[in-house]
């Protein structure tokens, strides 16, 4: 398994960076394309989950989007090299998943499709992405997908109908009792996406984490690991 760099450029100026953990791609799967939480990084939240993907024999690349930060350890490389006057709110982001697909495509990682995962703010994101990328998208994992105010010109239920890829939700049971975040559990199980609910889950991908969690997470990873393998 290598790991190597990529970049994108999206409709508005941002450079956007990746960073690439390489599976075995002849084993014809599609490449999971990860997206951080708010004030996150790429390599900080998704080091140890990449690597995992990537040994289970998933291509992954963990990007930094523009509205994010040092969290996990890891710097921002996409935030830190924003260009002045540009617009970093959590809905101004989605020309960077855009970017990212397109250019992960134009290097040869999505001969097999795209897997599009996203975190919180990104967790909503991902389905606007993949009504966007139709033609590339294999599916769409969200894990405690952000429906709170920040989210209202972006949320999930804004594109999620016009996404026909399978789509799983990851959120903790203190996050689904959120008003808000029931009503979109509500209208997402209608459209035929699938909610697991961990019992011992964190706020977005972290969920995966022993770490993060204090907890041990096999199960859940093996549960995603298999609707993984399963598209």
């Amino acid at each position: 398994m290598s790991q190597a760099y990529l970049t994108a450029e999206t409709s508005d100026g941002v450079t956007v960076y990746g960073h690439i953990w390489e599976g075995r791609r002849a084993d014809r799967r599609p490449t999971i394309l990860l997206f951080h939480q708010g004030g996150s990084n790429g390599r900080g939240e998704y080091g140890e989950i990449a690597g995992w993907l990537a040994g289970e024999g998933f291509t992954a690349i963990a990007w930094d989007t523009r509205s994010g930060g040092d969290l996990y350890g890891s710097s921002n490389r996409t935030a830190e090299n924003l260009p002045d006057g540009v617009a970093a709110g959590f809905c101004d982001t989605l020309p960077d998943l855009i970017a990212a697909i397109d250019e992960a495509e134009s290097n040869g990682f999505g001969e097999h499709g795209f897997i599009l995962w996203g975190s919180s703010y990104t967790g909503a994101l991902v389905f606007h992405a993949a009504a966007d990328r139709p033609e590339v998208t294999r599916g769409v994992i969200a894990f405690s997908p952000a429906s709170g105010g920040p989210m209202r010109s972006c949320l999930a239920m804004e594109r999620a109908p016009e996404v026909k890829a399978p789509m799983l939700v990851i959120q903790p049971p203190s996050e689904i009792v959120r008003p808000t975040a029931a009503e979109q559990r509500r209208q997402l199980e209608a459209l035929g996406a699938s909610y697991v609910i961990p019992e011992d889950g964190v706020h977005g991908s972290s969920t995966l984490s022993d770490e993060r969690t204090g907890k041990d997470m096999t199960g859940t990873r093996k549960l995603v690991l298999g609707w993984l393998k399963g598209l």
